[in-house]
């Protein structure tokens, strides 16, 4: 049946595609700015930590902004994703009905769109990184493995919240409080050695601190992560597709009753 689904999905990818690039241009309608709304952002926050962590707590790290640019630019990327996914098939109740695709389109064009949009952020601020070290160029197709584990680890969850947002509607607000205690021990701004050894465990128990250290490393400081880094983040990212897309197909039946 799995296997079915799988090959359905593939033949409709251009639906999919376009689902996608339709949530990405909504997004950003209207906007005078448009799509570089997704290098402001990150970027205002950057320098607010920056200025924050800099001459207030006085840490001394050189391009200090590049350095938290290099790990809150995926956390935005999994956080939207995330919180847009919950909610997708509330949103698009009525498109749901209609049964003209794949229900696992919505929340995986939502996840998708978000990829998209991380993707232009991150090509535009590229060659930031890149004067930092021109040898960077290098890690590239590191860096592409990374990206595609993190999304796929982000579509697990995308799609395992997706389903159960419609059986508990106030999963959203319980995630926008769990987000805020998650990415303050995610090390974004921060290395895992800069925090008391008594609390690493936070950091070391938490899947993202694996994909944005990976990203830093990469991006920042321009060494490729090491494989027993690499083959964690496969496996989590493995693990969330599998657990999300499980769950998913379990409770999928009862979707179009419950909204």
């Amino acid at each position: 049946m799995i296997r079915e689904r799988l090959k359905r999905d593939y033949l409709q990818r251009r639906t999919l595609y376009d689902m996608s690039l339709k949530q990405l241009k909504e997004k950003y309608a209207g906007f005078k700015f448009g799509i570089w709304w997704a290098v402001i952002t990150p970027v205002i926050l950057a320098a607010s930590i920056n200025f924050v962590f800099s001459s207030v707590f006085k840490i001394a790290m050189q391009n200090y902004t590049l350095f938290v640019l290099a790990g809150i630019l995926p956390w935005f990327f999994f956080n939207n994703a995330l919180t847009e996914a919950t909610e997708s098939f509330i949103v698009n109740s009525a498109i749901l009905r209609q049964g003209i695709f794949p229900r696992e389109f919505i929340p995986l064009s939502s996840v998708l769109a978000n990829l998209l949009n991380f993707a232009i952020g991150l090509i535009i601020l590229l060659p930031f990184f890149m004067l930092l070290h021109p040898k960077i160029i290098l890690l590239l197709p590191l860096l592409l493995i990374l990206i595609a584990c993190h999304f796929v680890f982000t579509l697990g969850l995308g799609v395992l919240c997706s389903g159960l947002g419609v059986y508990l509607r106030d999963l959203k607000q319980f995630l926008s409080i769990i987000f805020m205690f998650w990415f303050w021990i995610t090390p974004v701004f921060y290395s895992v050695e800069m925090v008391d050894k008594r609390f690493q465990w936070l950091c070391l128990w938490n899947p993202l601190t694996y994909y944005i250290n990976a990203y830093q490393n990469i991006l920042f400081k321009n060494t490729a992560p090491s494989t027993q880094e690499m083959l964690l983040i496969f496996a989590c990212s493995l693990a969330s597709l599998a657990i999300g897309f499980g769950a998913f197909f379990k409770i999928e039946p009862g979707l179009l009753k419950r909204i």
